[in-house]
């Protein structure tokens, strides 16, 4: 944790050196107006970042940008990181405003250049000028040859496992990342890993064995997902979270369920609350222990020699024509939310949806190995849930009202789990539903403003309103169950049943979000990547979401799954592709 604390205040000290006075009186400055470029002193400024208001101050001379200091924030540990190393010294290098935004956190760029900017309006700064870029020559990139042990691709958590064990296991290992930052879709996660038998389940009196976990994630996986697989995560995951924290991951003394109908409680998260509290200590520990990360290096090829891959091509943003020999290629790009003609084919089930994940899950992997002869082992599914797009609201247990689909009927229990939730509206075939309430709250109010729910005074009205013509049937019948105590309709049990009544309705249009994608390449128990014929491809492994077809069905069992699974099967890569060198 005081790894974390330390990173986290050295990123945001003054970019240069030297602490300037909030909003000093302008000092008097030499000459005449005409020839000063800004104001001397220190001016505040602020933009608007993925989370809230990021707060900058930025010292003056009368023809320079000083210094930029972030005075305050509130984006996500370990995305803020990229971009306020980055852009601040890029201002500060071309004394402009046209420093690049950091892909795959374009949002918290685009606030802190605002907040530069800002401070810049506020020294009295020509703004256009300092927006244009200078017409800069084109430069042609190196060709650039590296030799390894093994190279990993993509740095999740899945990545980063398995090059942290290849290390341990004496392996010189280079790991590439397509991003600027490491993390994945991890970096982005609230932190929670899920495991059974752990010494803080214990401490709470909590009873619980890698058999019942196996069992719960058979029970989920439908009995289509691979029991060797399955068991193998369940059975190491108090070993995997011992080896985090082992490695400087720190974790909250609590534990949480994953819903009130699923026991024993397995949500074990880190002090932080963030997934950076998982991906900051392994990549400063894989640092330390020897190994390299090349940033901002995405693959674009894997090398084959006959019927072995013998390594990888890749490029950077210096055009580098880049060549990574290596007895081992581990693929862990992760899922492809963001490539478009896959989502299509492999989840045409998923319609208008909106995603949180990382630019850097395009595919990459799964098309890499597909072009050297991989399996693949496709779902059509993913860590999908379906809520209110402008709240969240709809995840977890808060919501006690009615859901209805476009047409206005009811066609499940609205208490069960929330990922439940989404299985039963693929069985149902549709992607979107209503949420039906009279209790009004301010997250109804700002889902309103939003156009992403709906007011009226009685029930017909709403009906109209969202074009649901069954819903006063619907909300009639449910009124009456209600008052009997009795779901007789799809057994919700009488607790949370209570007659949608009131002198306002409330409609929240609920549609599908995703976190990730279900399927990739098929590997074996070691991660060796199968051929379509069934024959191991010599020198290529897998691991993570983008090998996730045989521990991953159609509903997703909850949050912290897939970070213990794909922790599983890196480190099984990472220790198998090592083992093979000796």
């Amino acid at each position: 944790m005081k790894k974390l604390i330390v990173l986290l205040l050295t990123m945001m000290m003054l970019v240069s050196a030297g602490c300037g006075a909030k909003n000093e009186a302008p000092k008097e400055t030499p000459g005449t107006a005409a020839e000063s470029l800004f104001t001397e002193g220190t001016f505040e400024g602020t933009g608007k970042g993925h989370n809230g208001e990021i707060k900058v101050a930025v010292t003056f001379t009368t023809d320079r940008i000083e210094k930029i200091e972030v005075l305050d924030h509130k984006e996500s540990l370990g995305i803020f990181e990229a971009p306020v190393d980055k852009i601040p010294k890029e201002v500060l290098e071309e004394q402009s405003l046209t420093a690049d935004l950091v892909a795959g956190a374009t949002v918290t760029s685009e606030g802190l250049l605002e907040a530069i900017e800002n401070a810049c309006i506020a020294a009295g700064a020509d703004i256009e000028s300092l927006k244009k870029a200078e017409a800069g020559q084109e430069t042609e990139g190196e060709v650039v040859t590296h030799e390894t042990d093994i190279v990993v691709v993509g740095a999740g958590i899945a990545g980063l496992s398995a090059a942290m064990e290849a290390v341990e296991q004496g392996a010189k290992v280079i790991l590439v990342e397509k991003m600027p930052i490491v993390g994945g879709s991890t970096i982005r996660s609230g932190g929670k890993i899920l495991a059974a038998g752990t010494d803080i389940q214990k401490a709470h009196g909590i009873e619980d064995s890698a058999e019942a976990f196996g069992d719960f994630l058979m029970e989920v996986g439908e009995n289509q997902v691979d029991e060797d697989y399955v068991r193998l995560i369940a059975e190491k995951s108090n070993e995997n979270l011992e080896w985090l924290i082992e490695h400087g991951v720190e974790f909250a003394d609590d534990i949480e369920p994953l819903h009130s109908t699923i026991s024993p409680a397995r949500g074990h998260y880190t002090a932080n609350l963030s997934g950076a509290g998982m991906i900051t200590p392994l990549e400063e520990e894989f640092l330390a222990a020897g190994g390299t990360i090349l940033y901002e290096t995405p693959a674009v090829e894997l090398l084959t020699e006959g019927d072995k891959v013998i390594g990888i091509k890749a490029t950077n943003p210096d055009k580098d024509d880049i060549t990574i020999k290596a007895e081992s290629v581990i693929l862990a790009t992760g899922g492809f939310n963001h490539n478009e003609e896959m989502m299509e084919t492999y989840i045409p089930f998923l319609k208008n949806y909106t995603s949180n994940v990382g630019l850097g899950n395009s595919g990459d992997g799964i098309t890499m190995a597909k072009a050297v002869g991989a399996k693949l082992l496709m779902r059509e599914a993913g860590i999908n849930l379906t809520v209110n797009g402008g709240t969240y609201y709809g995840y977890g247990e808060e919501f006690k009202g009615l859901f209805v689909n476009p047409e206005g009927e009811r066609f499940m229990d609205e208490s069960v789990f929330h990922f439940t939730r989404t299985r039963i509206l693929m069985d149902h075939g549709i992607n979107e539903m209503y949420a039906i309430t009279t209790e009004y709250n301010d997250r109804i109010g700002k889902s309103m403003e939003m156009g992403l729910a709906f007011e009226a005074d009685s029930v017909e009205a709403l009906s109209e309103l969202i074009g649901a013509e069954k819903l006063s049937e619907t909300v009639t019948r449910y009124n009456e169950l209600a008052e009997a105590g009795d779901d007789a309709d799809f057994g919700k049990d009488a607790s949370f049943m209570k007659p949608v009544e009131g002198e306002k309705y409330y409609a929240l249009y609920m549609g599908m979000s995703s976190s990730g994608t279900f399927g990739g390449i098929d590997t074996d128990l070691q991660g060796r990547v199968y051929s379509e014929d069934g024959s191991i491809i010599e020198g290529l492994y897998a691991a993570g979401e983008t090998a996730s077809g045989r521990v991953l069905y159609k509903e997703y069992p909850g949050s912290g799954t897939a970070i213990m699974c794909f922790l599983t099967f890196g480190r099984e890569a990472g220790r198998h592709a090592a083992e093979a060198l000796k």
